[in-house]
């Protein structure tokens, strides 16, 4: 691995100390997974039933913490504090700055779940529905609407900001989550405590993108099958995991401002592109109406969504896709708030909230809107019975067959490729720079990690990804992704804690804000 030494306060080898433990534990896990897998993959599912039912409903409660501490930024006088100085440009433009945000947010996954959560919520219904009744169609689409837009974007947004303050206006040399802890615990942070802070992060993020591939790969598998005529396989999940690689590979040659900024860009314009082509050849009228429906719905039992908790039976509705969504999306929170950080230079907390959660929400709900709508047409009026079909082949062949129902939907497959691979691409560029820019020694605003440092990383990414992948399922992503969001608190609690500490040391409201009206 090419490592540089001390130059101009920058020392971009990596730090050993983070490296090392980190790496021997992500290499047992997916020894474990690939030699072990049905005995490991049944342990897993053991503790993730377990904790899943004994400490799930506080995730719940932080979630909801999550959205208030959201508004709360946004429209007190601490939205008023600026990253960088006072007459500093953002360094990205909106749309680069959304598209980058988003693409890194709901990865390649964010396709799969607009089509086959809606089915999951017809076939196994919440709040005591029946099957494909009316009634099951009603929540169908306003749980994807939950899940995908408060559950989600608030976490993101309120753990970038302590980074974002450390950052740009304490001058804290390293894009670290153990950094904002430093307020908090003192010297410590650099002792086997902020150390360990950081292995938590780089295992936690780890296992949380191997959620994402693992749900990402098996689709363009099914899908890619399609439309070439072949029979989805193992050995074309590797080619695909080859392409992505290959992406990715260019793009860490490119470096940040052109690699992951290009192809957030592009990926974008495709999917507005998918979406609009659904949008017009679908049932526009139904899908308009479809979204308008649900997103009413959902406003209308917001609290009894979000709180749900199904305890006098012993259904697992809430622990399966509430819960396990609040854990998902706090796994991403610190990798997010590292990558708004970085992207985030000459922006104000109150831009940084407001644009995060209004540009996040909006693409999330486009795209779940039409693809979610569409799919739940197509079941209503019998297009295609996917429901059916996910009972018996599983999600991947639940989504190719909704998508070959459309108009030209060979040519819909190919593009839901293009824009999957690309995602899952961006998906690991991001998280490899993330985790490089945390294992390196000592980072300087503007320095980047070397490349074989990025490299590493992504390698080890794409063994915890096969080793998702080699077990299958929906279960083990699910067992992953609580995993990394249980890992992810500690950091979230310690950010948290030391935005207020430091702001208050600073007197930011006084120093940073415009005097109060």
């Amino acid at each position: 691995m090419a490592t540089n030494g001390n130059d101009g306060g920058v020392d971009l080898r990596p730090d050993n100390k983070i490296l090392i433990p980190a790496t021997l534990v992500l290499i047992g896990i997916i020894a474990c997974s690939i030699l072990f897998t049905e005995s490991f993959e049944q342990v897993l599912k053991t503790v993730y039933g377990v904790f899943t039912r004994t400490t799930g409903t506080w995730y719940l409660w932080v979630t909801v913490a999550m959205m208030i501490l959201s508004c709360f930024f946004m429209f007190s006088r601490y939205g008023e504090i600026k990253f960088g100085e006072e007459d500093e440009k953002p360094e990205f433009s909106n749309y680069s700055w959304i598209a980058m945000m988003f693409c890194s947010g709901v990865a390649g996954a964010v396709m799969f779940w607009s089509i086959v959560e809606p089915l999951f919520n017809l076939a196994y219904p919440p709040q005591f529905a029946e099957p494909l009744s009316r009634q099951s169609f009603e929540w169908a689409m306003s749980y994807v609407l939950l899940h995908w837009g408060p559950v989600t974007w608030p976490w993101y947004m309120v753990t970038a900001l302590p980074i974002c303050y450390m950052y740009y206006k304490r001058k804290k040399p390293v894009l670290r989550i153990s950094s904002t802890a430093e307020p908090v615990i003192g010297d410590k942070v650099n002792g086997p405590i902020g150390k360990g802070i950081e292995v938590f992060f780089i295992i936690g993020l780890m296992f949380s993108n191997a959620a994402v591939m693992g749900v990402s790969v098996p689709i363009v598998n099914h899908a890619l099958g399609a439309v070439l005529g072949i029979e989805p396989s193992f050995t074309l999940e590797l080619i695909i995991l080859g392409i992505s690689a290959v992406i990715f590979t260019v793009s860490v040659s490119l470096g940040l401002k052109k690699g992951i900024k290009i192809l957030s860009d592009t990926n974008v314009l495709i999917a507005l592109a998918m979406v609009f082509f659904c949008f017009v050849a679908g049932p526009t009228v139904f899908i308009v109406d479809n979204f308008t429906n649900s997103f009413g719905h959902m406003l209308g039992n917001f609290w009894n969504m979000i709180f749900w908790t199904d305890p006098y039976t012993d259904g697992s509705f809430p622990q399966d896709w509430t819960i396990f969504y609040a854990l998902w999306m706090a796994s991403y929170g610190p990798f997010m708030g590292l990558f708004i950080a970085r992207i985030s230079r000459g922006r104000s907390v109150r831009q940084v909230v407001a644009m995060g959660l209004a540009g996040g929400i909006a693409g999330s709900y486009m795209i779940h809107a039409v693809f979610g709508g569409y799919t739940m047409y197509a079941q209503l009026n019998g297009v295609v019975d996917a429901v059916a079909i996910l009972k018996a082949s599983g999600g991947p062949a639940a989504l190719v067959a909704t998508l070959k129902s459309l108009p030209l939907g060979q040519v819909v497959l190919v593009g839901y490729c293009v824009f999957s691979t690309i995602f899952l691409a961006t998906s690991v560029d991001s998280c490899a720079y993330v985790i490089s820019c945390a294992a390196t020694t000592k980072l300087q605003p503007g320095s980047e990690p070397t490349r074989g440092h990025r490299f590493y990383w992504a390698a080890i990414q794409a063994g915890l990804a096969l080793a998702a992948i080699t077990m299958g399922g929906l279960g083990p992503v699910r067992v992953f992704a609580n995993f990394s969001g249980a890992l992810m608190l500690i950091p979230i609690a310690f950010a948290i804690a030391a935005w207020f500490k430091m702001t208050k040391e600073d007197d930011a409201l006084v120093k940073y804000c415009s005097p109060k009206k």
